[in-house]
C-alpha cells in the first residue's frame, strides 16, 4: 500500500482493513503521521519476524530533497526497496527533506487473542529475557513500587477464530475537560505532600485500569472475559480521543496543550536484550532502597516494556532489544524539582552509560542524546546521505545538529539546567540548592550525578562534585 506521508496512522490501518489487509505492528498510539512515525523509528513490540519497527515493513518512498535553481529547487527522489538510501531514508529524523509517499508491504488480515495477567516481580529480569519469544506481539507493565508485572499475552490466531475485540485504551480517550484539569490541581497538591500521599493517590491507575480491562472489550462495547481475540485493526492501537467531533473543549485527549491538565516526562530507551537481565536487577536494587521513591512511575501505570527486533535502519537499533518507556509528572513551573527526581535520573543514566541503551529519537530529555549518535555503528553512512540530500541543511536545524554530532551538545548547562534534563549535574547550581537539591553520585549506579534533597540538618556544608 502506498500512502502519503502525512496520513494519519488510524486510517492507514482502516484502509488496509477495508481492503482486507493489515498492517503487521505499529505503536500503540494512532494519532501519529507515517512520516513522522519513521521519521523517529517508532515500533510497537515484537522480536518475531522482521521485528515491531513500521520501517521494516517499508519497501519504498519518495522524498524530495532541496536543489539548486538549474533543477528547479527541488529533486524528486523514488527510493525503492533495493535503493541504497533506503536504509538512510527509512528513520531520518526529517533532515534529508519531505517524506512524500511511502509504499508498506503488508499482511493478509489477521486476529490477535490477548490476555492480561498480573504477577509479582520476583523474577522479572529472568522473564524480561524470554517474553518476546513467547508471545509475537508480549509486552509488559511494570508497576515497580508495588513489585507487580501486568504480563501481555498476546498472539495471533487464525482469522476464523471467533471474537470481534476491540482495543480503545483507558489512556488515550476523551475525558471531560473540567476533570482533567481538577485530576491535575489534585496532582500538584499530591506532590507537595509526603511519600505516603503521592503513594497512595499512585495507586488509583493501576487498581482501576484492570478492572475496566485497560479498555478492551470482547465486541467493542462489553468486556466478558479474557482472552480477548479480535482484527489486528481493531487491536493493535488506538486514540479514540482524536475521533471525538469538536464540542468546544468539553472534552479532551489527557495532554491537550489548550488546556491545563496531565503535564509530564516520558522517558523511553532501549538497551540490548542480552543486558536487559541485569537491568532489570540493578533498577530492581534501587527500587529496594526507598521503595516509595518511585510511586511516581507506579501513578503513570509504571514501566511499559516492549520488544524491538534489529534492523538495518541506520539510525535504528542495531540488535534485538527491549524497550523501556515510563511516564512521571513534571511541574508547569521551570525548574521547580519533582520529589525523588534523584531516582529516575540515576535509573535513565544507569540505562544509558552503564548499559549502552540507545535513547528513543522521539522522546526524553536533551542529556539522553549527548553523545547518542556514537552509538550507531553506521551514523557516518547516514550523514554521508544527508550531505548529499541536503548539503544546505535546508531540513536541518540547530537541535538535529546536537543531536547528529554535527555541531554543539543537546545539553544545555546553566543555573538548573539538571532539574529540567537539560544536563547531567556536576555543581549543585545545576540543581536547586535553594530548595535543598544537591548534585549527588548515584546510589545504585555511583557514577550517575543527580539532585538528590536533603534535609536542612544535613546542609552543613557546600557539598560539591
Amino acid at each position: 500500500m502506498t500512502v502519503e506521508g502525512g496520513m494519519v496512522l488510524r486510517d492507514l490501518i482502516r484502509a488496509a482493513a477495508a481492503a482486507g489487509l493489515a498492517l503487521p505492528h505499529s505503536p500503540y498510539w494512532y494519532g501519529v503521521s507515517i512520516g513522522g512515525l519513521l521519521a523517529t523509528g517508532t515500533h510497537g513490540s515484537s522480536l518475531w519476524g522482521k521485528g515491531s519497527a513500521v520501517h521494516e515493513y517499508v519497501v519504498g518512498m519518495r522524498i524530495v530533497t532541496p536543489a539548486p535553481a538549474s533543477q528547479g529547487f527541488a529533486v524528486v527522489r523514488e527510493l525503492g526497496a533495493d535503493h541504497p538510501d533506503l536504509d538512510a531514508a527509512k528513520v531520518s529524523l526529517g533532515v534529508l527533506g519531505v517524506v512524500s509517499q511511502v509504499t508498506l508491504q503488508l499482511q493478509a488480515m489477521f486476529k490477535r487473542s490477548v490476555t492480561f495477567l498480573e504477577r509479582d516481580d520476583s523474577d522479572l529480569a529472568a522473564q524480561v529475557a524470554v517474553w518476546g519469544h513467547l508471545h509475537e506481539f508480549g509486552d509488559m507493565m511494570w508497576l515497580p513500587r508495588q513489585g507487580k508485572v501486568i504480563y501481555c499475552e498476546d498472539d495471533r490466531v487464525d482469522v476464523s477464530s471467533p471474537g470481534d475485540g476491540l482495543n480503545d485504551y483507558l489512556g488515550f480517550r476523551s475525558f471531560p475537560t473540567l476533570g482533567l484539569i481538577i485530576a491535575r490541581v489534585a496532582e500538584e497538591h499530591v506532590q507537595e505532600r509526603n511519600d505516603m500521599a503521592r503513594c497512595l493517590a499512585a495507586r488509583v491507575l493501576p487498581a482501576s485500569f484492570p478492572m475496566l480491562a485497560y479498555g478492551f472489550t470482547n465486541d467493542g462495547s462489553s468486556f466478558t472475559g479474557y482472552p480477548v481475540v479480535g482484527y489486528q485493526h481493531r487491536i493493535q492501537a488506538s486514540g479514540s480521543c482524536i475521533d471525538a467531533k469538536d464540542n468546544l473543549l468539553r472534552s479532551s485527549c489527557p495532554w491537550d496543550p489548550r488546556v491545563r491538565s496531565l503535564f509530564f516526562y516520558n522517558t523511553d530507551f532501549s538497551v540490548a536484550l542480552f543486558k536487559a537481565p541485569a537491568l532489570v536487577t540493578d533498577m530492581q536494587r534501587l527500587r529496594d532502597l526507598n521503595p516509595r521513591a518511585l510511586c511516581s512511575l507506579d501513578a503513570k501505570m509504571g514501566v511499559l516494556i516492549r520488544y524491538v527486533g534489529a534492523s538495518s535502519a541506520y539510525l535504528s537499533k542495531t540488535e534485538d532489544s527491549v524497550n523501556f518507556d515510563f511516564t512521571y509528572y513534571r511541574s508547569y513551573t521551570q525548574g521547580r524539582p519533582r520529589a525523588h527526581s534523584d531516582v529516575i535520573d540515576e535509573l535513565e543514566q544507569m540505562a544509558l552509560r552503564k548499559y549502552g541503551a540507545l535513547p528513543q529519537w522521539g522522546k526524553n530529555r536533551n542529556f539522553a542524546f549527548d553523545g547518542a549518535i556514537a552509538k550507531y555503528a553506521k551514523a557516518d553512512e547516514f550523514l554521508k546521505v544527508k550531505e548529499r540530500y541536503d548539503p544546505d541543511g535546508v531540513f536541518s536545524s540547530e537541535w538535529s545538529d546536537h543531536v547528529l554530532g554535527i555541531d554543539g551538545s543537546p545539553n544545555i548547562v546553566h543555573k538548573g539546567c539538571a532539574v529540567e534534563g537539560l544536563c547531567i549535574c556536576s555543581h549543585n547550581s545545576h540543581c536547586a540548592p535553594e530548595q535543598g537539591y544537591y548534585c549527588r553520585p548515584g546510589k545504585v549506579y555511583a557514577e550517575a550525578r543527580v539532585c538528590s534533597f536533603r534535609p536542612t540538618s544535613q546542609r552543613g556544608h557546600n557539598d560539591e562534585i
